[in-house]
């Protein structure tokens, strides 16, 4: 077997495929990423039974073949190759070691061992086989996949909230929600036409979020599909597989909060400042961040009594009764951090009663509902 490839390519598309290998677990082989060399392509695969992430990329292929050889060590080599992205990787399988692939660029040489593809996991050959699927923009769906992200919970016992819900319940609307039970994240992707098989909840598991959000970066639409209760990704030249979790998401629209009486407003930028001049203090007070609303101003401070006390002011404008209220620093930083516009809004009702963070403006369909701390 033999074949060459452009550097930026292959690293490219070992960084898509090279998330979805396993880590940890009792199969060696699924450290693994499966290669196969034929008609004028390179085909990458990586899985750990859970999602599966494929690859094609066009190269030169003088003889065909198929190996799997470890994922970290590959990628690791092909990062450290010098060149530019264009830069070409020469890959041979050595007369008498089928066992072992020569990797070169320029000067550079590298032997790596490979192994057989017998004990790899089936690949499922979607391309002949006819399921429900529709197309959306890969920036609307990334968009909120980064704003539901920041809600995923950690508790690996309780698999909904390793979840992001897809809900298809609305017409031509897919919400999408994330909660880890002191957050919860809430957003909309409007005016999508998708097939009636979808008009339900799906779990996406949360090990899939971060593999689908760097799919979506190298395209501009992006098709999901449904394939024997499986998420299927597809983009011009990848392909994410994944499992769906079955279980129960949680009642987000009894969370939400119905109405509020009080509307602060304020500078995204200069919130994010101030946050983080005292979160230093909070953090030695479970993150706990007090706010103090008057009509213009709001001063944010925190104390602990083993490291002091730190307030900041800064220019607000709300609407409603003043108020005082705390919540965690590092939950507001979150909702900061992936929404880009000017300006955001927290609407409140009393100091014990959860808040609502969201993007100003009425097309903004964002919503992070975060609860308030007490001493």
């Amino acid at each position: 077997m033999k074949f060459s490839i452009a550097l930026g390519l292959l690293s490219d598309a070992l960084g898509i495929v090279g998330r979805a290998v396993a880590v940890k677990g009792v199969r060696p082989i699924l450290a693994n990423v499966l290669v196969n060399v034929e008609n004028g392509e390179i085909r990458l695969v990586g899985t750990d039974t859970e999602i599966m992430a494929l690859a094609r990329i066009p190269a030169t292929i003088e003889t065909p073949g198929h190996f799997t050889i470890p994922a970290k060590l590959l990628q690791e080599i092909i990062g450290s190759m010098p060149g530019d992205a264009n830069a070409e990787v020469r890959c041979e399988l050595l007369d008498g070691q089928e066992n072992l692939i020569q990797i070169a660029c320029g000067r550079n040489k590298f032997s790596i061992p490979v192994q057989g593809v017998e004990d790899f996991p089936p690949i499922p050959s979607l391309e002949s086989e006819a399921y429900p699927h529709f197309e959306i923009a890969a920036e609307e769906l990334r968009r909120a996949l980064k704003e539901v992200s920041i809600a995923v919970g950690t508790d690996d016992s309780n698999p909904s909230q390793r979840s992001i819900c897809w809900n298809f319940g609305a017409e031509r609307e897919i919400t999408l929600a994330a909660t880890d039970s002191r957050r919860l994240a809430v957003t909309h992707i409007r005016n999508v036409a998708f097939p009636p098989e979808f008009g339900k909840m799906l779990l996406l598991p949360a090990r899939a979020l971060a593999d689908t959000i760097k799919l979506l970066e190298s395209a501009e639409t992006v098709a999901i599909g449904l394939f024997q209760q499986q998420l299927v990704l597809t983009a011009p030249q990848f392909q994410l597989i994944t499992r769906l979790i079955d279980g129960k998401f949680p009642d987000y629209n009894r969370v939400l909060p119905k109405e509020s009486n009080r509307r602060l407003t304020v500078d995204r930028k200069e919130l994010i400042q101030s946050l983080k001049s005292v979160t230093p203090i909070a953090r030695h007070s479970s993150y706990m961040v007090r706010f103090d609303i008057g009509p213009n101003e709001t001063k944010i401070w925190a104390e602990s009594r083993e490291e002091g006390r730190s307030e900041v002011f800064l220019p607000t404008s709300l609407d409603g009764e003043p108020i005082n209220i705390a919540f965690n620093s590092v939950y507001m930083l979150d909702f900061l951090a992936v929404t880009d516009v000017d300006a955001v809004v927290l609407e409140m009702t009393t100091p014990s009663y959860p808040g609502v963070l969201r993007p100003k403006g009425d097309d903004q369909p964002f919503r992070y509902v975060v609860m308030p701390m007490t001493n």
